[in-house]
Formats: C-alpha cells, sequence, structure tokens
C-alpha cells in the first residue's frame, strides 16, 4: 500500500517536468503561427495597394506624386517608413506600380532562419493599360 502511495506522487511529478520540456517548444511554435498571418496579412496590403495604385494610374497618368499619396493611404496596418512605392511607365499607355515592404519578424528563432537581419522583403508590381 505504501509503495502504490509513492509511485503516484513521482508520477504527477513527472507530468509537470515534462510539460515544462515542452512548454518552450510550443510557445515558438504558437509565435511563428503569428508571424506566418502577420506575413500572409503585410503580402496581401502590399498587393492590394499595387492594384489600387495602378488603377488610380491609369485614370491620372500625369501626376505618380498622387499616385504614391494613395498607396500610402491604402496601406492600412503597415508601417510607411517601411513602404516603398515606384511608379513606371514602361509603354506609351502603360502604369505599372511597384510596392515593397519591408516585413519585421517577432520571433528571434524564425527571424534568425530566415535571414540575418530577422526581415522579409514582400513586393508586389501590378500593370495597367490605359483606356482602349
Amino acid at each position: 500500500m505504501i509503495l502504490a502511495f509513492y509511485g503516484h506522487n513521482r508520477e504527477r511529478g513527472q507530468s509537470l517536468v515534462e510539460f515544462g520540456l515542452l512548454l518552450p517548444v510550443l510557445m515558438i511554435v504558437l509565435l511563428a503561427f503569428f508571424d506566418f498571418g502577420r506575413a500572409i496579412y503585410a503580402h496581401s496590403v502590399v498587393a492590394h495597394c499595387a492594384r489600387e495604385g495602378a488603377r488610380f494610374g491609369i485614370t491620372d497618368p500625369e501626376n505618380p506624386d498622387d499616385i504614391v499619396t494613395l498607396v500610402e493611404s491604402t496601406a492600412v496596418g503597415l508601417d510607411l517608413a517601411q513602404l516603398t512605392v515606384n511608379v513606371t511607365y514602361p509603354g506609351d499607355d502603360q502604369v505599372q506600380v511597384e510596392v515593397s515592404y519591408v516585413f519585421q519578424l517577432v520571433t528571434p528563432l524564425i527571424a534568425q532562419v530566415v535571414s540575418e537581419s530577422g526581415s522579409l522583403t514582400l513586393r508586389s508590381a501590378t500593370t495597367m493599360y490605359m483606356g482602349y
């Protein structure tokens, strides 16, 4: 009877040690999921900004500064200091808007695996034709 009671207490301690060993791994995986979700959101916003800028550019091609202003106002949830907008006219009847964004990862281990600086550069470019 005494041995059975003694073994039961040891098993409770074992569960606590196993939880303590797995907790850091679970936290890293959870933070990696958050980083991945943030990166998908940022890429979606960058692609949307490029489309909206090109769409506006075909209606008013003479003012590239207005296109940049519109793209910056469309970049909801992004740090505008990390956003770069390039407006070019590759042809007589075309406008191209390229948007790039430097995305900072939060999870330290994942950031070191992805790049030395801990950031990703997300890019999207859209070309549209002016009137037919």
